[in-house]
């Protein structure tokens, strides 16, 4: 008797154990997702689909859905799209589960070669999910969590945002050589 307790706890504890870790992979699934989208409409200036992966607060402070798109495509219009060497999610951080939603850090590199330098940076946007992890919409505070509470007054207190990295260098014209004596 004790031995079929002990098996059936032992399953017991086994599957929801699994269960969890299944909706942390399909969120994380999710948000990688959703996060090459935001990307995709980025990269592509299709301000539509980066506007929809984009946190609702964040543009309706910037006036709404028109103007919110209005003010990227600004904001980027002088920089070529050949100027964009990098521009992709990373590793994702942390997934927070909350009362009300799921909250996320995800790492976003870029290198940017404009006006002869090299800018490569390595900054963190952080998402939320309302419907338990299947849709997820982001924004980057710039690693500041004054700016985040502003932007998102519930951000949970567990969600620990790096700081940017960020490297500039000239663009040299010419090719190192060796100097051979």
């Amino acid at each position: 008797m004790n031995k079929r307790f002990f098996i059936a706890l032992g399953f017991t504890f086994f599957f929801c154990s699994a269960h969890a870790q299944f909706d942390t992979a399909f969120a994380k699934a999710s948000i990688r997702r959703c996060a090459d989208s935001l990307v995709s409409g980025f990269k592509t200036k299709n301000w539509e689909l980066f506007t929809r992966y984009s946190y609702p607060a964040l543009i309706g402070s910037l006036g709404g859905k028109d103007d919110f798109m209005k003010y990227i495509a600004m904001m980027f219009s002088e920089i070529p799209d050949s100027a964009w060497k990098q521009y992709e999610p990373g590793r994702i951080l942390q997934v927070i589960k909350t009362g009300g939603d799921l909250q996320t850090v995800i790492e976003l590199k870029s290198v940017l070669e404009w006006q002869g330098n090299r800018i490569s940076t390595v900054t963190h946007l952080i998402g939320e999910s309302w419907d338990g992890g299947l849709f997820w919409t982001f924004f980057d505070c710039g690693d500041d969590r004054t700016s985040a509470l502003l932007i998102k007054p519930d951000l949970s207190e567990q969600l620990m945002i790096p700081a940017k990295i960020e490297k500039a260098e000239p663009i040299s014209s010419q090719p190192k050589t060796k100097n051979y004596p």
